[in-house]
């Protein structure tokens, strides 16, 4: 009877395991997922020219606005807005004075009540939560505001598949964030 109960409670973090790896493969991401890298059959297009974040669901459009406000809209698998009751709390910035990001729902989103800090290249980490209060993957990257050489989008949106390095800038240069001691990687100006 020990050795019954003990392989079950042995057994029991698989099970688990299987009913969340199940979870993600209803959303068809497979296990680039876990990763961190997801491959998509067809790309999502933004409502307002933003990024798709890929990484939680439903998906959701991150975009800069002409006011340097952070706005969130829930999108569905085919881009079309939608009401979703997700929050977003976020940190962007320098880390000796980041700014904490406060968020206003929209009917489609949120949209932040402080602007993205100043220049061209600002880290952010998001950290959402589902309508139930469960925690959603955290999704950080460096906004990159500068320009694509090769559309008309900001770096931080572009879906071009230009590689790593083009004429004028290196992604490499810019996109990490050396955060052990607050500085940007490279020589990157901002």
């Amino acid at each position: 009877m020990k050795k019954m109960l003990l392989i079950s409670a042995l057994t029991l973090p698989f099970v688990f395991a299987d009913e969340k790896g199940e979870k993600t493969e209803k959303h068809e991401h497979g296990a680039e997922e876990v990763s961190g890298h997801v491959d998509h059959d067809h790309e999502i297009k933004a409502p307002n020219g933003g990024r798709i974040l890929h990484e939680i669901v439903p998906h959701a459009e991150f975009f800069i606005t002409k006011g340097r406000k952070v706005q969130i809209t829930f999108v569905d698998d085919e881009g079309t807005p939608l009401e979703d009751a997700a929050t977003l709390r976020a940190i962007g910035g320098k880390l000796s004075a980041p700014t904490k990001f406060t968020f206003k729902k929209t009917k489609h989103g949120l949209i932040s009540e402080q602007k993205l800090p100043d220049g061209k290249l600002v880290p952010i980490l998001l950290m959402f939560k589902d309508s139930g209060g469960k925690k959603m993957p955290n999704i950080k990257f460096n906004v990159d505001l500068n320009g694509c050489p090769t559309c008309d989008l900001l770096e931080y949106a572009c879906t071009c598949d230009h590689g790593h390095d083009h004429e004028g800038h290196d992604h490499d240069d810019h996109e990490g964030h050396d955060h052990s001691k607050g500085k940007k990687k490279g020589d990157h100006k901002e």
